[in-house]
């Protein structure tokens, strides 16, 4: 990492993540561990997500221009602006250095006796590019050549943005570079509560947002997410409000996720901010009626609750999900028949594209 970086490193370390390059991070999520030794997945197998083969970074790690009360993160100094005289990472570098990175957070995995030799070598082979994580990732104005490379090395491209920055957003269709799944953050109703909940560090922040739900139909090649954050006594109010901007955004689906009470948000909020699935199911019974959207899945351990626009978007989902499986299948084939027995000394750092 670079001196002039505002990063307290030792904290993010304790955190489980590792570093990559000057300003990227990996980190393994509960549900990536969990499939590992084969268990639960994240609810995010909705759209065909293995979560042991999930890899999670960001290429802003403690860059966000929010500073939402409900966030888990630590909003240390300087989140909010670069250091001068910074340099940003190419893509291929923090592509690579990420596999390398995920391969040294799970290797200790390939002796417990509870995870398959199958899965874990799959893990060693991720497929799946999460970015997310930390930070804002359309801060990072390589993120068209990232998105497209990821997909070019064979991942799917996972890419969650608060909306701040739709001219980044823009690039992305303008450079054929549309992410595998699109999920815009959504922090509130209207102007008001969206400013008390996200806690915008740049000017116009709502109306930037506005201008990345208009651009949601443009991305034909992604599946659209639109994801509601819903804290109690914060930003879980006027479903009417909420009704809109579905619509003006027209994602393919709209995700209402219950906030939890951890990390550093429990400095920020009380548990009580904390919804039941009960009461989001509520809520969501509510956008049906005023969007036309129906709850078609939800999982009450995360407590997500997702709507679909209509029967042929559930259909193309599956469709995307079968046709990706049967991809993988066969670009697997280019390493199974390679590594029978995975270590980082011999395969670490080789990378089957």
């Amino acid at each position: 990492m670079q001196e002039a970086q505002r990063l307290d490193v030792a904290r993010y370390l304790r955190a489980g993540y590792k570093l990559v390059g000057n300003h990227s991070a990996v980190a393994v999520c509960r549900w990536t561990r969990s499939a590992l030794r084969g268990e639960r997945l994240c609810y995010k197998s909705w759209y065909g997500i293995q979560s042991h083969r999930c890899l999670q970074m960001t290429p802003v790690l403690n860059f966000c221009d929010f500073a939402c009360k409900f966030c888990w993160r630590m909003h240390l100094p300087g989140r909010f602006k670069l250091p001068p005289g910074w340099r940003w990472d190419e893509p291929e570098d923090i592509i690579n250095g990420s596999i390398v990175a995920q391969r040294l957070l799970l290797i200790g995995f390939k002796g417990n006796p509870k995870v398959s030799r199958e899965r874990f070598l799959e893990a060693m082979f991720p497929r799946h590019f999460t970015i997310s994580l930390d930070g804002e990732p359309s801060l990072y104005p390589k993120l068209a050549e990232l998105v497209k490379k990821v997909k070019e090395r064979n991942f799917t491209a996972f890419l969650v943005t608060n909306g701040s920055i739709p001219i980044r957003l823009e690039e992305l269709v303008k450079r054929d570079a549309q992410p595998t799944n699109l999920y815009l953050s959504l922090y509130g109703p209207n102007k008001e509560v969206f400013t008390a909940t996200a806690d915008p560090r740049i000017p116009n922040a709502w109306e930037n947002v506005l201008r990345s739900l208009e651009l949601l139909d443009r991305f034909t090649e992604s599946r659209t997410v639109l994801r509601l954050t819903m804290v109690k006594d914060l930003n879980m109010v006027d479903p009417e409000g909420y009704s809109k901007l579905i619509k003006l955004g027209n994602p393919m689906f709209v995700e209402l996720k219950g906030y939890t009470w951890v990390g550093e948000s429990q400095k920020r909020l009380p548990i009580s901010a904390m919804p039941t699935i009960e009461e989001l199911e509520k809520f969501a019974k509510k956008l049906e009626e005023l969007t036309g959207y129906k709850v078609k899945v939800e999982d009450d351990k995360s407590r997500v609750v997702m709507l679909v626009r209509d029967e042929d978007v559930w259909e193309r989902n599956l469709k995307m999900v079968e046709e990706w499986r049967a991809r993988v299948a066969k670009l697997d084939e280019s390493w199974r028949s390679k590594v029978e027995d995975f270590t980082m000394e011999e395969h670490g750092k080789i990378l089957y594209y």
